[in-house]
């Protein structure tokens, strides 16, 4: 499930990185499924939401709540993002987005291989 959340908020942030040049170089792609708002939608929640989840369980096992920070703030990026309304930055949103959620992902890694408990790592 982790490599699942952190291939879908790396692919999050490779989407966001790769629209400008792909719409500088491309108009033509503008108008496709991979680049319309529905897609962006469905990696944002699909990321967030396994990441929430993965989050939460290992908070309850290993009561370390810097992931949850870093999915905080993420999500706190999207409301802004949303809340602005210019889309001319929104990649720049996008890969933070992304990047916070991956680095959650990876700081939660660090917590559970370090732990010194006996509980079932997810």
């Amino acid at each position: 499930m982790e490599r699942l959340g952190l291939f879908l908020s790396f692919l999050c942030a490779i989407h966001c990185l790769t629209m400008p040049f792909v719409v500088f170089f491309a108009p033509y792609i503008l108008g496709s499924l991979a680049f319309s708002a529905k897609i962006e939608w469905l990696l944002v929640l699909s990321s967030f939401g396994l990441a929430a989840y993965i989050l939460i369980l290992d908070y309850q096992k290993h009561k370390r709540l810097k992931p949850l920070y870093f999915l905080a703030l993420a999500l706190a990026l999207k409301v802004l993002e949303v809340s602005w309304g210019s889309s001319s930055y929104n990649w720049i949103f996008g890969v933070l987005l992304g990047g916070s959620v991956a680095y959650a992902y990876w700081v939660n890694y660090k917590h559970k291989t370090a732990c010194t408990c006996k509980m079932k790592a997810s």
